[in-house]
This record gives C-alpha cells, structure tokens and sequence, in this order.
C-alpha cells in the first residue's frame, strides 16, 4: 500500500516533468501565433475613422465584399509587410478588387494626449506605401469582443460578406498560417 508522502512524492515529480515541458507562461502569451480558421462568430461591426477621410463602416462592405484586416500597433506593423505585399499582388492578379478589400487598422487606444494630426502625419506614409486604407481605433474597439484582437501583436482577420470573421491569426504569418489564410479566404470567396 503506498503511503501517503509516498503518493505526494509521485504527485509533485508528475507535476515538475509537466511543467518542465511547457514554455513559460508569459512566452506562450505573447510568443506564440494563435491562428483560428474555425466556425464563423456572431457577425461583427466597427466604425472607426478613415484615414482617406470621414468614416468606415465594416456593414458597409457586407454583402458585397470580404474584408481583411490587418489590426497592429506600431512596434508590429511591419511583422507582416511580405504577406501584405503578397496578399494584395493576389487580390490584384486575380482580379478580385470588387471581391475582396483589405484594411490596416491602427491600434491607438493607448496614444494618450498625443494629438490626432501628429498621430494621422505618422501614418499616412503607410497609406501612400500599401494603397490601402487605414482605420483609426482611438477608442480600442476592436480590442473588445466580439473582435478581441491582442495587443502588442499584427493580428490578421478576415470576416465574410455576411460580417463574420471566419479567420484570426495573431504573430507573424509564418508559411502554415498563410496557407489556412488563403483556404479561409477561397471559402469565404464562395
């Protein structure tokens, strides 16, 4: 019969060896890409300002368009500058402008007192450099649900004509997060 200290010996070991084979916790948070090509959410909105002027509604492309967006804060937001580049080489090859329009969403919720021209002259060569329009989250919203995008990251979305986002993925686009994006996408092509 095993003894009691004996039973909590084998438990503490157990416990060591399993914590001994995970990365810490705190890389795992940040470190580590989190992709998501799973069952679309509820559908999703945001009206944020626009960088070509006034402001964008993502209710707008609905039915007509799928939308990608690429939501960073400025340390990440060139984690991903070859996928965009790729990306909008394959919307334009393929054609697929009146299909597809993606968006650069900067994350500025935590700007403080900064003004907004100053924070606008800062962005506005990423505008000219991609071609693409960016939105302004002054308030973080889409760091909230239903949207949930990390922080201190370049996350990637795509959210399907009927507004649902059908792909996620936050940390650099590796070659296996660009394949399962470009299937999310052909799907929500259909």
């Amino acid at each position: 019969m095993l003894t009691r200290s004996l039973v909590s010996g084998l438990l503490s070991g157990v416990m060591v060896i399993a914590a001994a084979s995970l990365p810490p916790l705190a890389s795992r948070a940040q470190d580590t890409p989190a992709s998501t090509a799973a069952t679309p959410g509820p559908v999703v909105d945001a009206t944020l300002d626009s960088m070509r002027g006034g402001r964008r509604s993502l209710s707008a492309e609905r039915g007509r368009r799928v939308v990608v967006l690429f939501y960073e804060d400025r340390p990440h937001v060139e984690l991903n500058d070859a996928f965009k580049g790729e990306l909008l080489r394959f919307v334009s090859d393929n054609h697929l402008g009146e299909r597809v329009v993606p968006y650069g969403v900067a994350n500025l919720g935590d700007v403080g007192a900064v003004p907004q021209t100053l924070v606008r002259s800062m962005i506005q060569p990423l505008v000219d450099r991609w071609g693409i329009d960016i939105l302004l989250d002054w308030e973080g919203v889409m760091r909230r649900a239903p949207f949930s995008f990390r922080t201190n990251a370049a996350n990637t979305a795509i959210v399907d004509r009927e507004g649902r986002i059908v792909y996620r993925h936050a940390g650099r686009m590796e070659e296996t997060q660009r394949r399962e994006f470009y299937r999310a996408l052909r799907g929500a092509l259909r």
